[in-house]
């Protein structure tokens, strides 16, 4: 029987989504709106309210639209990145925006229909089989993965999609790679996101013209771009806005609390800061500061819906690291502005840990498989965060520089999802 298949990989970062026919053709799928639409689409949502005849209603875009209007329109937008990452916290139940309130299904539903996803895949006749990736672990201290999921199926319901299976993420990952060789390989596969990182091993051995395809093991960790991010504020950006400072209360000198930096920090956490309470407790903190100057920064740029701005600062940084040994992270706040010297020494000696944490679950995949390191035939990288060169040395450090390739980055799930949306036993790959 033909059928089309959908692969989408909804990252923390970038989204994409891959057609794929019987033919074993791929197409990799524009999402968006006319110049702005891209292969490659952000994971962001901006709302807008409008008003007709005095009735509030939001607008919304995703994508590179969301993005250029909300840079250049911060107060006028509510700007919503790496939701993602709250997917499997219970203590994020929903989120107010512009006075009308989203539970995380109605988020991801809001994206799903806006960037055009749920659109393409309803206007192709005949039979189709969607595969969506999943994380091999959630983000997050304490991930609640039946709640994940059950976040997923709520907003792919909302957006219209009801009939569709999880895949893990680097399973997809897997078939392109084997797209590329078409011989008996054991491949390790890395795939690097921005919430995420995850492992799988996998055997592949042909039978004539048949393929057998094996599972040994996988893992995963809840760090990897954003993580990286967080890093770069911690140590570049936070002092300037009092992270060093004090104030005092009831007679003693107290340090501002970190817990503020840290939602700062991460991407996700951010808009939370914006809460009136927090926002009174700041004020209430800068009145009795040390360093109100530094305090006040930190209010404007909560207030003023900054995050956009400095998030783009820090990701562009981190990108250049990878090609240099020094970036320089530049940020224009107004009367804020930050001119920071970063060398990729700095950098990975702020990621030293995580790396090591990253280093650790490549072990434990390893040990599940009951695999040598001499064992594995070849190691595939992909993800946007495996252009850090402290994740590529990792592996190819162990397993030798030969052994170590990455295809189209940030596709190469996707199109391994609709390739495996082509398998006879779907429930084989399928994880819940």
């Amino acid at each position: 029987m033909s059928i089309t298949a959908f692969g989408i990989d909804l990252g923390t970062t970038n989204t994409v989504v891959v057609k794929s026919t019987s033919d074993g053709a791929l197409d990799a799928l524009p999402l968006g709106d006319g110049e702005d639409a891209r292969r490659t689409h952000p994971s962001v949502i901006a709302f807008e309210p409008t008003y007709d005849r005095g009735r509030m209603e939001l607008a919304m875009e995703t994508g590179a639209k969301a993005i250029s209007l909300a840079a250049a329109y911060p107060e006028d937008f509510r700007y919503v990145q790496s939701f993602k990452s709250h997917v499997a916290s219970a203590a994020f139940a929903g989120t107010t925006i512009f006075g009308k309130r989203f539970d995380l299904a109605g988020i991801f539903g809001c994206f799903l229909r806006r960037s055009g996803i749920a659109d393409a895949i309803n206007a192709v006749d005949g039979p189709k089989r969607i595969v969506v990736g999943r994380p091999v672990v959630f983000y997050g201290d304490k991930p609640d993965e039946d709640l994940a999921l059950s976040r997923y199926r709520d907003g792919f319901k909302a957006a219209g999609i009801e009939d569709f299976d999880f895949v893990l993420e680097p399973i997809g990952g897997a078939f392109s790679f084997f797209q590329t060789v078409r011989s008996n390989v054991t491949v390790l596969i890395a795939d690097f996101g921005g919430g995420t990182s995850d492992f799988v091993v996998v055997r592949f051995r042909l039978t004539g013209s048949r393929v057998k395809t094996e599972v040994l093991s996988h893992a995963g960790i809840g760090i990897a771009g954003d993580t990286f991010d967080a890093r770069i504020i911690e140590n570049a950006l936070v002092r300037h806005f009092g992270a060093d400072s004090h104030y005092r209360e009831n007679g003693k000198r107290l340090p501002v609390p970190r817990s503020y930096y840290s939602a700062l920090a991460r991407w996700h956490q951010m808009t939370l800061l914006r809460a009136p309470k927090f926002l009174r407790e700041l004020e209430i903190i800068q009145r009795a500061s040390e360093a109100p100057e530094q305090i006040a920064r930190l209010i404007y740029a909560i207030d003023h819906n900054q995050g956009l701005a400095i998030s783009r600062a820090v990701s562009g940084a981190k990108a250049e690291l990878s090609d240099r040994d020094s970036a320089d992270l530049t940020l224009d706040l107004g009367e804020l502005q930050v001119r920071e010297t970063i060398t990729r020494t700095d950098f990975e000696s702020w990621i030293a840990d995580d790396v090591a944490r990253i280093a650790e679950r490549v072990d434990e995949t390893l040990i599940r498989s009951g695999l040598s390191d001499g064992a594995i035939d070849k190691v595939f990288l992909t993800g946007g965060t495996s252009f850090v060169p402290a994740i590529n040395a990792l592996f190819t450090d162990r397993f030798g520089t030969d052994k170590v390739s990455a295809g189209e980055r940030f596709s190469s799930v996707a199109e391994g999802l609709a390739l495996v949306g082509h398998e006879d036993d779907i429930a084989y790959w399928a994880t819940a």
